[in-house]
Parts: structure tokens; C-alpha cells; sequence
């Protein structure tokens, strides 16, 4: 079993930022990771199909999914379906909640999601077989080449499931088991990455992703026809990084990137809808230690999106602009740590207001830190806001969000605790609502919403012995969102909890070990959530627990190693909807054989 830390101890860019680090198995997706190892809430219509996250009671646009420092989220809705990221195609995944995420990208407003790839030189091939319940089957394969200055690691993925499980049925009578239909699943793809060392002062990294994924689109519970309803998804993904250090004290980073999403979707009864985005980034980022005590970051970057659709034949396009700016200061004891940011957008020529942020680090004691954080930040409307026909509105304001924070930090023998403080407050949030005329949907700066809470998180490890340990780990969140103003027609939701947006969620993992066997229980809990803006109470979903168990055995032979393990998931078989009307699997097994084969001596 991965080891892995819940409460980041790294030092981070920005003082004050607070990161969960997420550990990252070999099969499924970043949806699976973040609902098993975090209190977010994962938005998931089933498994395999579209699934988004909520984060701090804001909306799934308002968090960046971030791959190498580049914002992934569409330009076409500002989402990203969290299924069409497999965790096998990366080496570091991390969840920041923190005021100053604001700075990281555009649509931040919530928090940021990183994902890292971190070539390391070794010579081996890994991977993972996998066998579960509903048809699921999956092969993950990697190998990775050293050859002095050049190194290599090629991955490949393929992942299908017929998801053709049992559930109950509340829409006939007498609620009897039924099977879900149309509701497969297929991806393939494969990653190629290359580091080569120029020399000692600069590096080249280059990365290349692509993805394909079929599935069908199930009907909701008392939907009898399902009209043969799916979805083909297509994404290249290529980065290309110079690293440079100019001197002991200068280091120069230079990217591009390029990023292409398909997406083809099929209905009996439609015509068929094609979509296309496709964005160019260029971008330079210099650090600069101006001292032993202050550091100073700078990024200029340069995006072209494009995108074109059915609700906008012609293709839309557009230029941003972007300056970043850090100053990180640290005192001479190293007890605290002070980091003023701003990040200036220009979009098509016209500025977009700033998002500055500030944060502060103070060691009370040796154990014990205090973080604090402030920010503003903000969201440009999506191609979909501004241009779909009908219902965009290019007369559409950016979100504007101002967000607080606080935080202690325990580290005490194997014990480390964290509480955070939080309030956010969004105004022009953008909303699609019908015309109180016409009736089509629109969308407008509809409403404000205020959003704060408290999040804990705890982690601790106790050493029996060499052959014997226990490990903890948990993650509480309590969040309420609230509309504090309506601008459209319709104030039913003004002082309500925004809709599908729980007040508590909860986390707990806890894994023993005993010599080369681990046994994992985790447990998941989702507060109950409104599935309508006004509250209403027969439109409610009731709280759930999940509760999953993993029996694993690790080996090694030589300096090859390897891993079985044995999954249940729902293991108290609970009937549970994350979505109104659709259904969730009850209790299912998965089998897994993970090796590592190293050639390295």
C-alpha cells in the first residue's frame, strides 16, 4: 500500500496555502480519489459518467483541475469531468483550499486541484491488473528508461466496464431490484514523457497524453427507453517545459502547451452534436532569490481558445493576457513567513480586475503554526455563457469573489491536526434561468452567495514495531452556502443553501499493518443535500455512508516488488443517489495485481 501524507509538511510557493496531498493508486480516476481521500463532494451521475467536484459550497466551475500549471478546465462550460482523468497518468495529485489558490487561474474561486508529473530515472516497468464487479477490467502499463542525459516513460491505460448494476427501483411498485442499462464504459490511452539534461543549468521536459473514452449515457430511474444515448470523448494533451538556471540566485522556466477536447454526442432522437476546443499557451516564469530571506516570482502567459460547436457554428475565439507576480519573505528564525501575490488578466484587450492575495505563516511553537489567508479573485464567463444560441449573453460580468481564511497546524509524534476557518463571498455568480417572457434559458449575473465553514483534518501513524504500525487519517468539512442576493425575477432562493451542496461531509481512512499485509477501511459520509434552489423539503436526498475495506498483500523478490489486493466497496450495501434518480452501485468486490520491476540493482 502507497504511503502518503493527508496534511502536506512541504513548503509550499505562497505562505499560508494549505494542501491536501491525495495518494494516487494505478487504476481509476481522479473522481474516485477525491471522493475516497477528501471531504469534497464528488457530483457523480454513476459510475464512469460525467462527475465534478464541489468545493467550500461553491460550484464545480469555480475549482482549476491544474496538469503541470495548466488550467484544464473547459473554456466551452468552465467544468472538467473528473472520470476522463486516470490517476496513472500522474505522479502527484494535491488538493489546496486556500484563499490564495485565487492566483493560480482563472475560475479558482473555490480552490485549486494539482496535478504533477515528476519523472524519476529509474529503470523499471510497473503497472497494475485489475478484475471487478459490473464487467470492469483494467490494465495499467508503464516502463521507464535511463540512458544518462536522456530519460523516457511511456504509460498506457485501458479501462472498460459494463456498470450493469443491480439497484433499487422507488419509481414501480413494490421498489423491486432492477438493473441499470446502457451504462458502459471504455477508455484507452497513453502517455510519453522525455526529460534530457542540456547539462548541469538546464533541462528540457516534454509531455504527451492522449485519451479516448466511449460510454453510454443511462437513463434516470423511471426512464424505460434509453434511446441509445452516448458520448465519445477525445483529448490530446502536449507540454513541452525548459528549465534554466541563469545563475545560483536566477532560475527561468519557459512552457508551451497545447490542449485539444472532442467531444461527439449520439441520441435516436437528436442530431448528432459535435464539439470542439482546442488552446495554445505560451508562458515564461522567472524566480529570483533576492536574499537569503526574500524571494520573487514573475510569469507572463499567453493563452489562445478557440472553440467551436453546434450552439456557435462559426467557432468563437479568444485572447488572454496574463501577469503574475510573488514576493515571498522569510525571517531569519524561519518561525514566519509572509507572501503578497496579484494576478492581472487581460481578455480580447480589456481588463479583468485583479486578484491579489496575501498570506502570513507563524510558528507559535515548534508543533504548533498559524496561517492565514486573504484574496480576491474572479471567473470569466465560458464560450457557452456568452455565445450559445439561444441563451448567451455577451453582456455577461465576471464573477468576482473576496475570500478569508485561518488555520492552526498541530505536528505532535506521529500526530499531525488542522483546523480552517473560512469565508467566501461570490457576487455576479452567473446562473442559466429562464425568461420570465420568453421562457428560454438564459444566462445572467443572477445571484450573490456567501460561503463559509470549517474544515478539520487529522493524520496519525503509531509504530508497534518494525512489522506492525497503524495509520489514520480523516478530513471533516461543514459548509453552508447561502444566496444573500437574488438579481432575477424569482426570489425563492434567496437565504437557502445552495442545492446539491451538503453542510457536512467527512473522510476516515485507517490502515494496518501487520508484516507484508495491510488491511484499509475507509468511510465516507455525505450530509443531505436539496436537489432544488428554493429548499423545498420533498426535494431532498437523504445522508449516506459508504463504507470500503481493502485486504492487501505486498511482496518483493529481489529488488522486483509487487502487491494483491482485494477491494469491497459499499461494503454495508447501502442504496445511496449523489444525483436525484440515479442509481448507485450496492455492494461490489474488485481484485488487483499491482508489480514493479526494477532493473536497477
Amino acid at each position: 500500500m502507497a504511503p502518503f501524507e493527508l496534511i502536506s509538511s512541504k513548503a509550499n510557493s505562497s505562505a499560508g496555502a494549505l494542501k491536501i496531498n491525495l495518494p494516487l493508486p494505478y487504476s481509476g480516476s481522479i473522481a474516485d480519489v477525491i471522493g475516497s481521500y477528501s471531504a469534497l463532494f464528488v457530483k457523480s451521475y454513476s459510475p464512469g459518467n460525467l462527475a465534478t467536484t464541489s468545493m467550500r459550497g461553491m460550484g464545480a466551475q469555480h475549482t482549476a483541475v491544474l496538469w503541470n500549471g495548466i488550467n484544464l478546465q473547459s473554456m466551452m462550460n468552465s467544468n472538467i469531468d473528473l472520470n476522463l482523468l486516470p490517476v496513472f497518468f500522474f505522479d502527484q495529485a494535491a488538493i489546496e483550499t486556500g484563499a490564495n489558490a485565487a492566483s493560480a487561474a482563472n475560475g479558482a474561486l473555490a480552490g485549486a486541484i494539482y496535478l504533477n508529473n515528476l519523472p524519476r530515472k529509474l529503470n523499471k516497468t510497473y503497472g497494475e491488473i485489475l478484475s471487478g464487479s459490473f464487467g470492469l477490467n483494467s490494465l495499467a502499463l508503464g516502463s521507464s528508461y535511463n540512458f544518462g542525459k536522456l530519460f523516457l516513460n511511456s504509460r498506457f491505460i485501458n479501462r472498460t466496464a459494463l456498470n450493469n448494476f443491480e439497484y433499487v427501483n422507488y419509481f414501480s411498485a413494490n421498489k423491486p431490484i432492477e438493473r441499470l442499462r446502457n451504462s458502459g464504459f471504455k477508455q484507452s490511452g497513453f502517455m510519453q514523457e522525455l526529460d534530457f539534461d542540456i547539462n548541469s543549468n538546464h533541462s528540457v521536459y516534454v509531455n504527451y497524453w492522449y485519451i479516448q473514452t466511449d460510454r453510454d449515457l443511462p437513463p434516470a430511474m423511471g426512464i424505460a427507453n434509453t434511446y441509445n444515448e452516448h458520448q465519445d470523448d477525445y483529448s490530446h494533451k502536449f507540454i513541452v517545459k525548459h528549465n534554466g538556471a541563469l545563475s545560483s540566485k536566477i532560475n527561468l522556466i519557459n512552457k508551451a502547451a497545447f490542449i485539444n477536447e472532442q467531444i461527439n454526442y449520439y441520441h435516436d432522437l437528436l442530431l448528432p452534436a459535435f464539439n470542439d476546443a482546442s488552446t495554445w499557451l505560451a508562458e515564461s516564469q522567472l524566480n529570483w532569490k533576492l536574499s537569503p530571506l526574500i524571494e520573487f516570482s514573475s510569469s507572463l502567459n499567453y493563452t489562445l481558445q478557440e472553440a467551436k460547436t453546434d450552439g456557435y457554428h462559426l467557432g468563437k475565439q479568444r485572447h488572454l493576457i496574463s501577469l503574475w507576480q510573488n514576493i515571498n519573505y522569510t525571517s531569519k528564525n524561519k518561525r514566519s513567513r509572509v507572501s503578497i501575490g496579484s494576478r492581472q488578466l487581460m481578455v480580447n484587450g480589456n481588463m479583468v480586475p485583479a486578484s491579489p492575495d496575501l498570506g502570513f505563516e507563524f510558528k507559535i511553537y515548534s508543533n504548533l503554526k498559524w496561517k492565514s489567508n486573504l484574496a480576491a479573485g474572479y471567473r470569466i464567463p465560458s464560450f457557452n455563457d456568452l455565445y450559445w444560441q439561444a441563451g448567451g449573453n455577451t453582456e455577461l460580468k465576471p464573477e468576482i469573489s473576496k475570500k478569508a481564511e485561518s488555520s492552526l497546524e498541530l505536528n505532535v509524534s506521529g500526530f499531525k491536526f488542522a483546523t480552517t476557518g473560512f469565508l467566501h463571498h461570490v457576487n455576479d455568480w452567473i446562473l442559466w434561468t429562464p425568461d420570465p417572457v420568453s421562457q428560454i434559458w438564459k444566462a445572467n449575473n443572477a445571484k450573490s452567495v456567501r460561503s463559509s465553514g470549517l474544515e478539520l483534518s487529522t493524520e496519525y501513524r503509531y509504530k508497534f514495531s518494525n512489522w506492525h504500525d497503524l495509520k489514520f487519517f480523516g478530513r471533516y468539512q461543514f459548509v453552508r452556502s447561502i444566496n444573500t442576493q437574488v438579481y432575477s425575477h424569482d426570489s425563492t432562493a434567496l437565504g437557502k443553501q445552495l442545492f446539491y451542496t451538503p453542510v457536512n461531509t467527512a473522510s476516515l481512512q485507517a490502515q494496518y499493518r501487520i508484516k507484508s499485509f495491510f488491511l484499509n477501511i475507509g468511510m465516507n459520509y455525505t450530509g443531505s443535500v436539496f436537489t432544488t434552489a428554493d429548499n423545498a423539503i420533498d426535494n431532498q436526498l437523504p445522508a449516506y455512508v459508504l463504507f470500503n475495506s481493502t485486504l492487501a498483500y505486498a511482496f518483493n523478490f529481489k529488488n522486483h516488488s509487487g502487491e494483491l489486493s482485494i477491494k469491497v466497496l459499499n461494503l454495508t450495501n447501502k442504496t445511496y443517489q449523489v444525483m436525484e434518480n440515479r442509481p448507485m452501485p450496492l455492494r461490489n468486490f474488485q481484485i488487483a495485481f499491482k508489480f514493479n520491476i526494477n532493473y536497477d540493482k
